[in-house]
C-alpha cells in the first residue's frame, strides 16, 4: 500500500474517527488506536483483572435487557448453571441475576420482565452472601449498570447488550468485568456460562497489534463484513455515511476503495461512534433518522407490535416509544382510555390508533366537547325524540353514543363536560344504557370510551369542576403525551414527515429545508407541540417558491441565546403567556385566570412581547 500509514492513522485519530485498511486478501494491514478502542480491541479498563475460567462458587451478577439476543445465546440450559431454572423465562425479556456458579443449594436473586419501553429501569438492590450489589437496566438512558461494593461498571446499548460481572468465590475480589467487543473475544454471557475463557483486562493494556490477520478474527461476520467484500470485489461502490453493527455496536461507517493501476487493492472503513455523533452532527435527530432507516431493514416488529402500528405518530425517542407501547396495550383490550398532554401534542391521532389497532371495522365517533355549547351537551351525546324540545326535528336524532355503538366514542377535552352532564356520563360509562332526551325508554349502547383532555383533571376534581366518580371511572388506563419540548429527538423525524405530506397534500414539488432552517427548527420549544409545527412548515412551503426552504420562510420564535437573566425571564415570560393562549384557543378571559393576572397587567405584556 503506497501510502503513508502513520499519517493517516495519526490524523484520523485526531479527528476522532476509526479507521482500518483492509487488503484484498481481507487482511488488516492498518487500524489506527482509535479505531481499536471504540470497537474493543483495546479493551478500555478501569480497572484490571487476570484471565480465566468461571469455577464453582463464583458469584455471577447479569443484566441482560434481551435474553439469548447478544449474549452467547444464553437460553435455560445456561440459566441454570446458576440455579435459575424458570421455564417462564422467554428469549428477549429483561433479565437481572444475582447467582451462584454450578451451586443447586444456594437461592439465586432475579427478577424478569418482557421487553417492554416503559422509562422505569428494572432495578434491583440487595445484599447476597455479604456483598451489597446494585443492577439495573435503563431503557431511557439505554444503559446496564452493575455496581458492586461502590465500583461500578456500565455498558451502554443500541438495541441489545448482556452484562456480566463475576466475584471470586474464593478471595471475594471481581474475577470479571464485561467490556466493549466482548462478542469478539467469545466473552459473552452464554460462552462463559458454558465453561469458556476470558482473557486478561488491565489499564496498562494499551495496544494490541492486529496487522496481518483477517478481518473476520478480529471483527465479527455482519452486514458490514458483507459490504466490504462487495466494495473489494467491485459489485459495490464507495459507501458514505451508514449506520453498521461493528461487533454488536453501531458505528457510522464509510468505505472507501483503495485503487493502483485501475484496480481495486483494498478499502478503507472509517468509522464513528453512533453515541458520540450528536456533538459531531449539527444535530442528534440526525443519526436518529439514519438509524430508522436501518432499523427498516432489519427489525421484523417495533417493540412487540406490528410494524405498521402508528404510522401516523411519528417519534423514536425512548418517550415517544413508552407511548406507543402503552397505546397498543390499550387496543389489545376495552377498558376505557385517558389520554393526557398539552394542546396539539397529537392526542386524536392517538386515539384513532388505538382504534384501528383493536378494530378498524368498528365505527370510531370523534366529539370535540370543547366545540359544544353546555345547552345541547345532552342531546347531541344521547340523541333525541321527534318534539322533545324547541326546535327539534321531529323525526328525532340519533346521539354520538348510539352511533359510536359496537365501537369507539372519543371524547376530546372531556374537562369541558358541564357538571349536570357529567352525572348522566357516568350512569352511561356504569350501566351501558342511555336515554333519549324526551323519552324514558333505555337504549343499550357497547361503547368503548377513549377521553382526552390538556386539563390536569385531578386538580378541577378538587376544585370541583369535575366528579371525582367520573374522573375515576375514566381513569383506568392513563396514557401521557410528553410536550414536543421533551421529546426533540423525534424533531427530526416529524419535521420530514410532516414536510413531506404537505408537499404532497397540496400537489407542490418536492422541498427540503436548509441546514439554517433545519435548526431553527429543531431549536425552538414549540409550545403549539406538533400543531404549531405542521403551521409552520405548511407556511413556509406556501411562501417557498424553490425547492430549498431557508429560515426567512419559518415565522417562529427566536433561538438566539440571552444576554442576561432579565431577557432569560423575560423570554420564558413570553413562552408561558403563548403556551397558555395556544392551550385555551385563544381565550383571552381564561389565559387571565390561568396565569392568574390582571386585565391591565395582561395586555401591557401582549403589548410588551408582541404576542397576537
Amino acid at each position: 500500500m503506497a501510502v503513508d500509514k502513520q499519517a493517516i492513522e495519526k490524523i484520523m485519530s485526531s479527528m476522532g474517527q476509526g479507521i482500518v485498511y483492509v487488503d484484498s486478501d481481507k487482511r488488516i494491514q492498518m487500524c489506527n488506536s482509535y479505531a481499536k478502542k471504540i470497537t474493543g480491541i483495546i479493551i478500555d479498563a478501569m480497572c484490571s483483572h487476570e484471565g480465566g475460567r468461571l469455577d464453582e462458587g463464583d458469584i455471577v451478577i447479569i443484566a441482560d435487557n434481551k435474553i439469548g439476543e447478544d449474549d452467547g445465546e444464553t437460553g435455560h440450559e445456561e440459566l441454570s448453571t446458576l440455579n435459575i431454572n424458570d421455564r417462564n423465562i422467554r428469549p428477549n425479556d429483561m433479565l437481572i441475576a444475582v447467582a451462584v456458579y454450578k451451586n443447586n443449594k444456594i437461592e439465586p436473586q432475579y427478577k424478569y420482565v418482557r421487553e417492554h419501553q416503559l422509562n422505569v429501569p428494572l432495578a434491583m438492590d440487595t445484599n447476597y452472601l455479604g456483598f451489597q450489589i446494585r443492577v439495573e437496566i435503563d431503557t431511557d438512558k439505554r444503559e446496564t449498570l452493575i455496581a458492586v461494593k461502590d465500583r461500578e461498571f456500565r455498558l451502554k446499548f443500541f438495541s441489545s447488550v448482556g452484562n456480566m460481572v463475576v466475584i471470586d468465590g474464593m478471595s471475594g475480589t471481581v474475577k470479571f468485568f464485561e467490556a466493549k467487543g466482548y462478542t469478539v473475544r467469545r466473552e459473552s454471557i452464554g460462552d462463559l456460562l458454558r465453561g469458556g475463557s476470558f482473557v486478561r483486562k488491565a489499564v496498562d493494556l494499551s495496544d494490541v497489534d492486529v496487522c496481518g490477520r483477517r478481518y473476520l478474527e478480529v471483527f465479527d461476520k455482519s452486514e458490514l463484513s458483507d459490504k466490504l467484500d462487495m466494495v473489494l470485489s467491485g459489485s459495490e461502490e464507495t459507501i458514505n455515511n451508514k449506520i453498521y453493527e461493528i461487533n454488536k455496536r453501531p458505528f457510522l461507517c464509510s468505505i472507501v476503495p483503495w485503487e493502483e493501476d485501475g484496480k481495486t487493492e483494498g478499502v478503507f472503513l472509517i468509522m464513528q461512534e453512533a453515541e458520540r455523533l450528536e456533538s459531531i452532527l449539527d444535530s442528534r435527530n440526525e443519526i436518529i433518522g439514519l438509524i430508522e432507516e436501518n432499523e427498516k431493514a432489519v427489525r421484523k416488529t417495533e417493540f412487540g407490535y406490528p410494524p405498521d402500528a402508528f404510522k401516523n405518530f411519528i417519534g423514536k425517542s425512548a418517550k415517544a416509544n413508552e407511548v406507543k407501547y402503552m397505546a397498543y396495550k390499550a387496543s389489545q383490550n376495552r377498558f376505557n382510555v385517558i389520554i393526557t398532554g398539552e394542546s396539539g401534542t397529537g392526542k386524536s391521532k392517538l386515539a384513532h390508533e388505538i382504534h384501528r389497532l383493536w378494530n378498524p371495522d368498528a365505527p370510531f365517533i370523534e366529539v370535540n366537547c370543547n366545540a359544544i355549547a353546555p345547552t345541547l351537551f345532552e342531546s347531541e351525546l344521547f340523541g333525541y325524540v321527534g318534539g322533545a324540545f324547541t326546535g327539534a326535528r321531529p323525526e328525532g336524532k340519533v346521539g354520538f353514543f348510539e352511533s359510536a355503538n359496537k365501537g369507539t366514542i372519543f371524547l376530546d377535552e372531556i374537562g369541558e363536560i358541564p357538571l349536570e352532564i357529567q352525572v348522566k356520563l357516568l350512569h352511561v360509562l356504569q350501566d351501558k344504557i342511555i336515554y333519549r332526551v324526551g323519552s324514558s325508554k333505555p337504549v343499550k349502547v357497547d361503547v368503548r370510551v377513549i377521553a382526552a383532555t390538556n386539563k390536569n383533571l385531578e386538580e378541577e376534581v378538587m376544585n370541583g369542576h369535575f366528579r371525582q366518580d367520573l374522573y375515576y371511572r375514566i381513569n383506568v388506563f392513563p396514557i401521557e403525551i410528553p410536550p414536543l419540548r421533551e421529546r426533540k429527538p423525534d424533531l427530526y423525524l416529524l419535521i420530514n414527515k410532516i414536510l413531506s405530506s404537505k408537499c404532497e397534500e397540496y400537489g407542490i414539488e418536492s422541498k427540503k429545508f436548509s441546514g439554517d432552517a433545519l435548526q431553527k427548527l429543531i431549536s425552538y420549544n414549540w409550545p403549539g407541540n406538533v400543531r404549531e409545527l405542521e403551521n409552520a412548515i405548511e407556511r413556509a412551503i406556501t411562501l417557498c417558491e424553490s425547492n430549498i426552504i431557508y429560515p426567512e420562510y419559518l415565522s417562529v420564535g427566536t433561538t438566539e441565546a440571552p444576554k442576561s437573566m432579565k431577557e432569560l425571564l423575560e423570554i420564558e415570560e413570553k413562552r408561558i403567556i403563548e403556551g397558555s393562549m395556544i392551550k385555551n384557543n385563544g381565550d383571552k378571559g381564561k389565559v387571565m385566570d390561568e396565569l392568574k393576572l390582571s386585565r391591565t397587567v395582561f395586555y401591557e405584556k401582549l403589548k410588551k412581547y408582541s404576542i397576537k
